[in-house]
């Protein structure tokens, strides 16, 4: 059995009652989505700190995050996200800037209101972006 010691810990403070839903690691830090429907860039050695960045509204009630790397080596430079209104976000955490969106009408789904997106899946660079789960 292993023994694990607290060495840091973020909280958010505002607004209250916001807890964070997954948190993926990246090559600036780690990069968490929150239920407040934010994107924080977080320093792993500095946890106490504000975050690096943040990007708030990234979906309405985002669901999932994945980190995906842009070339064969490194750390994952990008991350997306999805939510329930349908759409799949491509950001930089780094910078805060927006890289691409698809919304799941583009993609062939029904157009009856909108498919909101469960799940996300990464492969390689020379795969796919991503795969995208909808319900409907």
């Amino acid at each position: 059995m292993y023994t694990l010691n607290a060495v840091g810990s973020y909280h958010i403070s505002e607004p209250a009652d916001t807890y964070i839903y997954d948190i993926v690691p990246v090559a600036a830090g780690l990069a968490a989505i929150s239920s407040d429907d934010s994107l924080r860039l977080l320093d792993p050695l500095a946890l106490s700190r504000a975050p690096l960045n943040s990007i708030r509204r990234v979906n309405t009630d985002v669901t999932c995050l994945k980190a995906f790397n842009t070339t064969t080596e490194g750390d994952a430079l990008i991350v997306c996200t999805a939510g329930r209104d349908g759409r799949v976000c491509l950001l930089d955490p780094r910078s805060g800037s927006k890289v691409g969106e698809v919304r799941t009408g583009e993609l062939g789904f029904p157009r009856t209101g909108f498919s909101k997106v469960q799940s996300l899946e990464s492969g390689s660079r020379f795969e796919s972006v991503c795969t995208i789960y909808p319900t409907f």
